[in-house]
């Protein structure tokens, strides 16, 4: 498993093998500032998330592995292919454009594989076998991390 851990101070990228890595302690590549990696025997027996490694929480969701800005560009330039050929009066083809961003989608939502996202620290952990308990995305979880709901408290 692979882990994609982000450092607390500057946010740099750093990236952890769970195979080599079992306890790591070490300084981030920009900011020298202490990182500490700590994989738990579940995720070393079983290469199955249940504790962060990076912050220790236990608040993980599920999603596709695939960058969000690059979705973003293949739908707005299948939208300005698709409004061209409003412009040009050729109805047919803009839905043809739009029908081509949905199969594109769906081709990569069937095609990628899944990964696990810390919500507290948001580290990636690619190559897992999908721990059940964790489901897709909750916002209310997301925003009782980041302090953004009131009368609650950290669920993990």
């Amino acid at each position: 498993m692979r882990v994609t851990a982000y450092c607390e101070q500057c946010e740099c990228e750093l990236t952890f093998d769970s195979e080599t890595d079992h306890e790591l302690e070490t300084a981030c590549h920009n900011c020298q500032t202490p990182v500490r990696i700590a994989f738990s025997d579940r995720i070393l027996q079983e290469n199955m998330v249940d504790a962060c490694p990076s912050c220790g929480k236990r608040a993980f969701y599920v999603q596709k592995d695939f960058n969000r800005n690059l979705g973003l560009g293949i739908v707005v330039i299948c939208a300005i292919i698709g409004l061209y050929f409003v412009w040009v009066d050729r109805p047919f083809l803009f839905y043809a454009a739009l029908g081509f961003a949905v199969v594109i989608d769906t081709l990569l939502y069937l095609l990628l594989p899944e990964v696990t996202v810390c919500y507290p620290c948001k580290a990636v952990f690619r190559g897992a076998k999908r721990n059940p308990e964790h489901k897709g995305f909750d916002l209310h979880i997301l925003d009782v991390y980041e302090g953004r709901s009131q009368g609650y408290s950290d669920p993990s």
